[in-house]
């Protein structure tokens, strides 16, 4: 499977999953973002600490005795404080540091060394300035470690990978019909064949929490896969006769969300389906018709037989509804025959139907109907007996008498070979598609299902957009249901869609699991739902390759017209080109800092405010800075100056 990097949606887009706004990037474009927020953040620590150390100024040093009567000072003619009538008291020097400390970090530098400088102050007091500078250089450390912080923070709203893709000319479920021409028919087998393949190598890279060969990527879907449980001692899906033993397996999905598939819709996570296929052992024989032998048909040879099973189809296609199997008795080839089917029944017409593969529980919604899965295999042989009743190995391997190639064929090792023909597996599979809002469930169905709004809410009825809400999701989800099934899962491949065959060499099965029946089910249904995800995903594009011709998107080519527009532009996946943030947090640390930077600039609308209606901590403020320090001693210089020369 490759990537889709040019159909994904760049720039703004909802996700429906988390509720909120996605801002999707370029790596580079998102990088340079990044890099750009945090230095905001920066800077805004930086300038929140004038608004810091002014509030901290306010709050930690009150009024002097020499303050507390604002009529004793004077002022000039434009409102400007020009002197006191008293002396002022003295100015600290961590009310100095305060003041003039640009930098929180610069500040607590300043602060804490004071606790180490000789004090000028009556002792007396030293302990108390020592703990107001630990307090204040504290703050002033904390706040550069906050904003320290914040500004690596910033890469949390990095959301990952998660892309949504864009509505593309080719978007839409491709698929190649089957017809008489050969071309058209060797085409949808190929075109079948590669879709299974690719399903095949997904599911054992990134399948039952397989580790993979980290060649195949695990992280290109929105769910790397769909969980599902088992259950050994289910009730058989047929009437009691027809199961070979008492207990059916069966496999069912958890409640999936269409959001998991990757489908980005108003209601994706609130619509939800799951499957059941329920799967048991059944009596080949009920489906005998009839063996033929060289009288039959002169040109078989003596010995060489034919058996013929049959199994209703209710096709035209076959005589009277019903597909034939045949099977070639003794068959010696050192390779299994796999072959699957899925039969949909009409369950209105019971009466034409092979009562034998009647389902216990018919379903009249969905064409519902079993799937067999028919193995052949006597050519292979086996080191061990084996009671798996898709295998049942029993029968011991008659080698003769005499010698072959100097070996005496009585002191060949003992083999054994499968007991029948002919084994097959029934299985019953079933759809329900549910809506969490409304606590609703459709009733079981076949594997294509079929809806209406207002069986999944009453609001259907009367508002156009609920319909809408509810149709888009479900008409991505449900054509494409069909292809889970088990005979899907094996496409014609044969034996090689057994993993049992993965451990048979030479015409040699090596070894069985203990009941292998049940691990070749439980790979096929996995199989099924990977092949669910990867067709979702293929419906962004038509995806590059060997162009097959007579591929037709059933989301245009229909007589009643396009809909891509309406499904188009909808699947979510991950990218490894792209990167996805948080649009909120973009927006939220942007005009956080733009307005925390525009009130770092208090002080020039305090400068333009009468000093008569400042008050006196805003006065000492302002009297503290390095400029106003250095005015007023120059100024008292001046005096003393003047005062000397006056005496002199």
């Amino acid at each position: 499977m490759t990537r889709l990097s040019s159909a994904v949606t760049v720039g703004v887009w909802t996700d429906y999953s988390q509720h909120g706004k996605t801002l999707t990037l370029s790596n580079r474009d998102a990088v340079a973002l990044l890099a750009f927020l945090a230095t905001l953040v920066s800077v805004v620590g930086v300038r929140s600490w004038r608004i810091t150390r002014f509030i901290l100024f306010m709050i930690c040093f009150p009024k002097s005795p020499s303050q507390t009567n604002p009529n004793d000072q004077t002022y000039d003619t434009t409102g400007n404080h020009t002197g006191d009538k008293i002396v002022p008291t003295q100015t600290l020097p961590y009310q100095v540091i305060l003041r003039n400390s640009e930098t929180p970090n610069g500040a607590a530098l300043s602060l804490l060394s004071c606790l180490f400088s000789k004090p000028s102050i009556d002792p007396a007091r030293k302990n108390q300035h020592r703990l107001q500078s630990t307090l204040l250089g504290a703050i002033a450390l904390s706040h550069g470690i906050i904003f320290i912080a914040l500004s690596i923070l910033t890469s949390q709203i990095v959301l990952g990978g998660t892309v949504v893709s864009k509505a593309t000319s080719t978007c839409g479920h491709w698929t190649v019909l089957a017809n008489n021409e050969s071309d058209r028919y060797l085409a949808s087998s190929e075109w079948i064949l590669n879709a299974t393949l690719d399903t095949d190598n997904y599911v054992q890279n990134c399948y039952f929490g397989s580790q993979g060969t980290g060649i195949f990527d695990c992280e290109m879907l929105q769910s790397q896969s769909i969980p599902f449980s088992v259950f050994h001692n289910a009730t058989c899906p047929f009437e009691s006769h027809v199961c070979r033993t008492d207990s059916a397996f069966a496999m069912e999905t958890h409640n999936i969300t269409l959001a998991q598939l990757g489908i980005n819709t108003k209601l994706a996570d609130q619509l939800y389906f799951r499957k059941r296929t329920t799967c048991a052992p059944i009596r080949e024989e009920l489906f005998y018709v009839k063996t033929y032998t060289s009288n039959d048909l002169h040109w078989l040879k003596e010995g060489d037989n034919r058996t013929l099973y049959g199994f209703y189809f209710g096709s035209p296609d076959f005589p009277n509804g019903t597909l034939p199997h045949i099977v070639l008795n003794n068959r010696l080839s050192p390779s299994y025959d796999l072959t699957a089917y899925y039969i949909p029944m009409n369950v209105t017409n019971t009466t034409s139907q092979n009562h034998s593969l009647r389902l216990s529980d018919p379903l009249p919604r969905g064409y519902h109907g079993p799937s067999i899965v028919l193995l052949e295999g006597r050519g292979v042989n086996f080191h061990e007996k084996s009671d798996d009743p898709l295998w049942s190995v029993h029968t011991k391997v008659e080698y003769g008498n005499g010698t072959l190639a100097g070996i005496d064929l009585d002191e060949a090792p003992v083999m054994y070979r499968m007991d029948s023909d002919l084994n097959i597996i029934g299985c019953d599979e079933r759809i329900q598609i549910c809506h969490r809002s409304t606590n609703r469930c459709l009733p079981w169905s076949g594997l294509m299902p079929q809806f209406k709004a207002t069986e999944l809410d009453d609001r259907a009825a009367v508002d156009v957009d609920t319909v809408s809400d509810i149709h888009v999701p479900l008409l991505i989800v449900t054509p494409l249901l069909g292809k889970t099934s088990i005979p899907d899962s094996i496409a014609g491949r044969g034996g090689s869609s057994l993993r049992a065959s993965r451990t048979l060499h030479n015409g040699r099965q090596l070894r069985l699991e203990p009941e292998q029946w049940k691990t070749e089910l439980t790979y096929w249904f996995g199989l099924g739902m990977a092949r669910l995800q990867l067709d979702i995903y293929k419906t962004i594009e038509k995806h590059d390759g060997r162009s097959i011709e007579g591929a037709m998107n059933m989301w245009a080519d229909l007589r009643s017209g396009s809909v891509q527009d309406m499904l188009c532009g909808k699947i979510k996946f991950r990218s490894p080109n792209h990167t996805s943030l948080s649009f909120t947090g973009v927006i939220v640390v942007v005009a956080v800092s733009s307005v925390l930077i525009a009130l770092s600039f208090f002080e020039i609308f305090v400068d333009l405010i009468p000093a008569k209606w400042r008050g006196d901590r805003v006065l000492v403020w302002a009297s503290s800075e390095n400029l106003a320090l250095l005015e007023g001693k120059q100024r008292v210089e001046s005096e003393a100056l003047a005062r000397g020369e006056t005496k002199a």
